[in-house]
């Protein structure tokens, strides 16, 4: 094989690795998408061990990049070093770029996941909590949207925990080019037993919706 075609080969391994992580605008991974649609298993237990789509680009990646330093005469170590680094810096920089120049509403927003968090307590069976929610709005407009916390089950005891859909009926604004941290209130009826008194937790995903548009973050 030339070094041409092998180089054409590597390249488009390390494309695919990219592709198959890419989560923009979704928070699902096109590759978890790709392996639901074909009826393949993500994770080896269900929704925990090992990550058979993250195991899959790995493979690609490494496969890709060896494939490159062989297909090279000059300079071969360093340049398959700025692919490896370029392949975990660059998607993100093309959404980070996307979002300033190009997206509007909602696609314009990031979530800081980890400066985001819920605090509540129950009495009863009434609960009642703030979630304090990091955003940055990229664009030149400010996005008026609503909020709802979805999917936290997996990661929490409790079922009030599964989904926090009342944070949506409270409208948000988040200015324009500038980060903030937005508290919002919530209070739900909860009679299971499991909830403690007091907790906390870590916001693990989150739906924004704004007119019809609608993603999550």
């Amino acid at each position: 094989m030339n070094r041409r075609r092998q180089l054409a080969i590597a390249l488009m391994l390390i494309t695919s690795t990219i592709i198959l992580n890419w989560s923009y605008p979704s928070t699902t991974a096109l590759g978890e998408q790709l392996f639901q649609w074909l009826g393949l298993p993500i994770w080896s237990q269900g929704t925990s061990g090992l990550n058979y789509v993250g195991i899959t680009s790995m493979l690609l990646l490494l496969a890709g990049l060896f494939t490159l330093r062989t297909s090279l005469q000059r300079h071969a170590r360093k340049i398959t070093l700025l692919a490896l680094i370029l392949s975990f810096w660059l998607p993100s920089q093309l959404v980070l770029a996307y979002q300033t120049v190009w997206a509007k509403g909602i696609y314009a927003l990031e979530f800081v996941k980890s400066e985001s968090s819920c605090h509540f307590s129950k009495k009863e069976d009434q609960v009642t909590g703030t979630c304090s929610l990091t955003f940055i709005n990229h664009s030149a407009q400010d996005i008026n949207f609503t909020a709802s916390i979805r999917n936290q089950q997996r990661y929490l005891v409790g079922s009030f925990l599964e989904s926090l859909d009342i944070l949506g009926d409270q409208t948000l604004t988040m200015p324009s080019k500038e980060k903030k941290t937005i508290d919002v209130a919530f209070s739900k009826m909860a009679s299971d037993p499991r909830i403690p008194a007091n907790g906390a937790f870590s916001v693990m995903q989150l739906a924004v919706k704004s007119g019809e548009q609608e993603r999550d973050l």
